[in-house]
């Protein structure tokens, strides 16, 4: 059958992203350090131990994982969404039987910050709630310069909407959620055409897990970013004798794009 111009895109698009990749020097995307990947070094040891038991707190309770990273930047993917769907295919946060899982993502250079939301907690976290948490719990902190303060804000209200569908009281944690949802829903990977677009190619694929590691192969450094990762854990929590303890990996959740994101 003699293929068509149209017929090609797909493989034209794929080559194109292949190339992009490899001209920025791709390298695979970094491993999780723990509940809490402080990649930029901008949260206190204080701080990344209040997310850590929360988050501990929650996945005992309801069995959903939140992972919150920070980074210099998210270059070179084009956007922090891209960036978000990537690390949470990687990753799998969340239980892989329920999509359980959700991000919190900080880019510093950008000014900001994401909320990836798994398949399975999509209809707890729509994108409505999402922005409510971020505009009511993360922002203004941010906005002041309270990296971790605002950080913190976005796991207890994460963990608040959760708890309250699964009927379980985590306010001894910290966990609430924001009194009103906003409508604004702000840039929201679901409604985004690139990270639709983008989704397309990895589910052509057979999903993220399959993709990425082709697109990266024969790259071995780690830290996806270069320099922008670099070595350091959250103030040391996650160093030699400072973790909590509890965390082995995550759970191998799939996530689609859900989520917002916002400036500051």
């Amino acid at each position: 059958m003699k293929l068509t111009d149209r017929s090609l895109l797909p493989v034209l698009a794929l080559l194109m992203l292949i190339v992009a990749a490899a001209g920025a020097q791709a390298q695979q995307l970094p491993a999780p350090e723990g509940y809490v990947s402080d990649f930029a070094g901008v949260i206190s040891a204080d701080e990344a131990l209040r997310m850590q038991t929360l988050i501990e707190a929650l996945r005992e309770a309801t069995g959903a994982e939140v992972a919150v990273v920070t980074v210099d930047t998210f270059a070179p993917f084009g956007s922090i969404e891209q960036f978000g769907v990537a690390l949470a295919q990687q990753w799998g946060v969340g239980a892989a039987s329920q999509d359980s899982g959700a991000i919190l993502l900080l880019a510093m250079s950008e000014r900001q910050v994401r909320i990836e939301v798994g398949y399975g907690l999509e209809g707890v976290l729509p994108d409505g709630r999402v922005g409510a948490v971020l505009d009511q719990l993360v922002l203004p902190a941010l906005r002041e310069g309270r990296w971790g303060e605002g950080l913190v804000g976005g796991v207890e209200g994460i963990a608040g909407y959760i708890a309250a569908e699964y009927d379980v009281d985590l306010a001894q944690y910290g966990a609430r959620a924001p009194q009103t949802a906003t409508g604004r829903t702000g840039s929201s990977g679901g409604t985004s055409a690139e990270v639709l677009f983008f989704l397309l190619l990895v589910m052509f694929f057979g999903g993220g897990r399959f993709f990425w590691p082709l697109l990266f192969l024969g790259s071995r450094r780690r830290g996806y970013f270069g320099g922008g990762f670099g070595t350091r854990s959250a103030g040391g929590v996650f160093g030699s004798g400072g973790r909590s303890g509890g965390f082995s990996g995550f759970g191998g959740g799939g996530f689609g794009g859900g989520g917002a994101s916002r400036g500051f």
